[in-house]
């Protein structure tokens, strides 16, 4: 590319259709999929999430997280390449891992954790295990992508201690030890500016402090200034836009507000990328093994969360299954990482097979309908003393890409029927699926609760190894389930229709915040049960003082059931009492360890400078003073634990005296006025546009507000939508996310991944009616 034009760089720059590069003088066109949980490859002519390639689908991020294994992340990335090497495709676009603020983002099935380390060490392990076989990946979504409301024209307002601890920690470990090949930036704005555009963001963060020499990729429409966001450290816009921000890219250079250098730089990463990752005569990879590493990957991530004697149930067990979603199950979420597959068991199938007599009744409609008939057979079938297997969770319609839920209930059609069951039958367990949190209101009723999450295509068989204790259940939560939404530390200020995203809880996300604030939860964080039992104990650090390298330590676990299982070890740093804004405890490592009956082994882990430090003055700096390491069974159930002192840096500051609002009960009183002085700036007012504010960033509903052609568009968007999904319910989620796409996406976005249906002369025309210029948006109109 040296030689080449600066024509043929810019050519470079934007993708070439949906899902390509573009070629360029000795420079093959390659293939980018998405896949964080399995491959979803298509064609250039399809338009539908669900029609693509046929592929495995794995378990997805928020059900791998439980197994909290990082061989686990490392067999799913390996198996997820392999498929794609298969497949010709160059670049997989995950994975996600973004933090999960609110249990209510409609996304968080694929993403790891609500803990930035424990993310850290899974994607880290997936980024490596992919690469290795030679498979690029793209790291997303960088960076607070943290809600799909409004998420293309949102602010997420972030003070940067929390930035740097909490939304951006796990990308920088991800970043400087396994070195992805491309990183994301994400739809949204971060503190003022587009991830797209960001240089605090892409190039002093990413590039020139973490060291990062890859490709910056958009996410896909998420560019609309392609000038600023090259000068900015993107490099790569997709989807193609049809030229008009190649042409726009040209016009900024002949102005000057671009130069030839910052697009060459680019147009080179570009270039790298694609020579090492291009297909070329390639030799297939051996993918026998795939289902079964989906199920194996399934059985290690659920996570047993109740068990009053009820499970396991014997293989000759004679047990009664409610449920649709034990017919029909929900292993995966909606939205463009959704896998086609090929057919597989559902647990009906697998408890048969097994040697479980299965009597059967769906009891509930999918479609959160109250059915009484269904309801009649179910309860009928179920009166008695015979095991009652529920299955039930979340559906389809409730999370998936594109958009938030609204609150933390299930279906109300099944908790009817449940509560129902359990006034007739005393011996309920239910077996659970979901992306995320979900209120278990039933759980003092039932004797058991299995939590699948979404497992992926095997889900079905690894219920029936896991209910009859073939498997022993080992995972445990990578986030916390509390009680109410109201509980949750962002309740007030997350995905409330603002623009004007205000993080007020800070560094406090999580568990976090639950524990720092006494405020209970219904599971905590890192909690899990077996079929066995567990002792820890000899817990001893390698020196009692601290100055910094690796500080070791190590503690007994034994097995005290009477079965095989493996427990996980959680290493957690409780930090001294202070006057500034420090949770109460941080997770600092982990690790599984498979024990026989009565087996005991020894556990080593290792702390280090940043295991002590908080970012401070621009920095991490090891903070000095009296610690606690602390092991436990879950962030609440701790077994063990040792003091160290820190020979560190000293923290003056008073946080108690500026930052009140967060030394109360909770965050909820936390005013504005106080998280501006945290923030540091001024908040932004995104939301507060009069005429004279509106540009092509913003959304059709935001133009609807002042403009009349805005409004016949939206009027004529729903029907069109509607129209390329025909014989598909309008609440599925592949269509609420077009649709919301459609409504709340950036106006350019649209106009570019339109085909021509909505030109940008009418798009131009309404952000100059929007703005009050009536006879310039009438003559653009018209004449272009």
């Amino acid at each position: 590319m040296e030689k080449s034009n600066v024509d043929e760089k810019i050519r470079l720059l934007t993708g070439s259709g949906m899902w390509h590069t573009r070629e360029a003088e000795g420079l093959p066109s390659v293939h980018l999929s998405d896949g964080p949980h399995g491959l979803r490859k298509q064609e250039e002519k399809e338009r539908q999430n669900n029609v693509s390639l046929v592929s495995t689908c794995y378990p997805t991020a928020s059900a791998l997280a439980c197994s909290w294994d990082v061989t686990a992340a490392e067999r799913l990335g390996r198996a997820v390449a392999k498929e794609a090497w298969n497949a010709d495709v160059a670049v997989l676009l995950g994975p996600g891992i973004n933090m999960k603020r609110s249990p209510l983002c409609g996304r968080n099935f694929e993403y790891f954790s609500e803990d930035p380390f424990l993310a850290g060490q899974l994607g880290a392990a997936y980024v490596s295990a992919a690469q290795g076989e030679d498979v690029a990946v793209s790291l997303k979504h960088f960076a607070a992508n943290n809600q799909e409301t409004n998420r293309q024209t949102s602010n997420s307002q972030i003070d940067e201690r929390a930035l740097r601890e909490i939304y951006l920690s796990a990308f920088e470990y991800v970043v400087k030890t396994a070195r992805p090949a491309t990183v994301m930036a994400s739809y949204n704005r971060l503190n003022g500016y587009y991830a797209c555009e960001n240089r605090h963001l892409l190039t002093e963060i990413l590039r020139e402090e973490w060291g990062f020499d890859g490709v910056v990729i958009s996410d896909w429409g998420a560019c609309a200034g392609l000038a600023k966001a090259v000068k900015a450290g993107m490099d790569l816009e997709m989807p193609d836009s049809h030229g008009i921000h190649a042409r726009k890219l040209k016009a900024a250079l002949k102005a000057g507000e671009i130069s030839e250098e910052d697009i060459a730089k680019a147009a080179g990463r570009i270039e790298r990328l694609v020579k090492k990752y291009a297909p070329d005569n390639r030799k297939k990879k051996d993918t026998s093994d795939a289902h079964e590493i989906a199920k194996q990957l399934a059985c290690e991530s659920a996570v047993l969360l109740k068990n009053d004697g009820i499970l396991p149930i014997s293989q000759d067990a004679d047990v009664v299954v409610i449920g649709a979603l034990a017919e029909q199950m929900r292993f995966q979420g909606g939205g463009s990482s959704h896998i086609n597959t090929a057919g597989f068991p559902n647990a009906l199938d697998a408890l048969r097979k097994l040697g479980v007599t299965v009597t059967y009744a769906p009891g509930y409609s999918l479609k959160d309908e109250e059915n009484r008939e269904l309801e009649e057979q179910a309860l009928k079938i179920a009166a008695g003393q015979k095991t009652v297997l529920f299955f039930g969770g979340l559906t389809d319609q409730y999370e998936g890409e594109g958009y938030d839920r609204e609150s933390l209930a299930m279906p109300a059609n099944q908790l009817h029927l449940l509560n129902k069951i359990c006034e007739i039958n005393p011996n309920v367990a239910v077996v659970s699926f979901s992306g995320a949190p979900y209120d278990m209101a039933f759980e003092n009723r039932v004797r058991g609760i299995l939590q699948m999450y979404l497992g992926g295509e095997a889900v079905g068989e690894a219920c029936g190894e896991l209910l009859t204790g073939r498997v022993n259940p080992s995972g445990k939560l990578a986030e916390s389930w509390p009680y109410g939404v109201e509980d949750t530390p962002c309740h007030g200020f997350f995905a409330t229709g603002s623009d004007d995203i205000e993080y007020r809880e800070s560094i406090y996300v999580g568990y976090r915040y639950y524990d720092s604030f006494g405020i209970p939860v219904r599971f905590p964080f890192g909690f899990g049960l077996s079929y066995t039992t567990f002792a820890y104990g000899n817990l001893k650090l390698s020196s009692e003082t601290y100055e910094g390298g690796k500080l070791r330590v190590s503690l007994d676990v034994t097995n005290t059931g009477g079965a095989a299982g493996a427990e996980i070890v959680e290493l957690y740093v409780e930090n001294p009492p202070a006057d500034y804004l420090r949770a109460k405890k941080e997770l600092k490592g982990f690790q599984k360890v498979m024990l026989e009956p009565g087996e005991t082994k020894r556990v080593t882990m290792e702390l280090d400078e940043r295991s002590f430090s908080m970012f401070d003055e621009g920095r991490f700096r090891m903070i000095g003073g009296t610690y606690r390491v602390l092991i436990g069974s879950s962030v609440e159930d701790i077994r063990l634990a040792q003091t160290v002192t820190v020979q560190g840096e000293a923290c003056t500051r008073n946080d108690r005296e500026r930052l009140s609002d967060y030394f109360q009960k909770d965050l909820h009183g936390v005013t504005r006025q106080q998280f501006a002085v945290l923030y540091g700036k001024p908040l932004s007012h995104f939301d507060d546009r009069k005429p004279g504010d509106y540009t092509l960033y913003d959304s059709l509903n935001q133009l609807s507000a002042a403009s009349p052609i805005a409004r016949l568009v939206r009027k004529a968007a729903r029907p069109l939508v509607y129209s390329m999904f025909k014989g598909i319910p309008h609440d599925d989620p592949q269509v609420v996310m077009v649709l919301m796409g459609m409504e709340n996406g950036m106006i350019d976005s649209v106009v570019c991944q339109s085909g021509g249906m909505l030109p940008m002369r009418v798009a131009e025309a309404m952000v100059l009616q929007a703005n009050g210029h009536r006879g310039k948006a009438l003559r653009k109109l018209i004449r272009g």
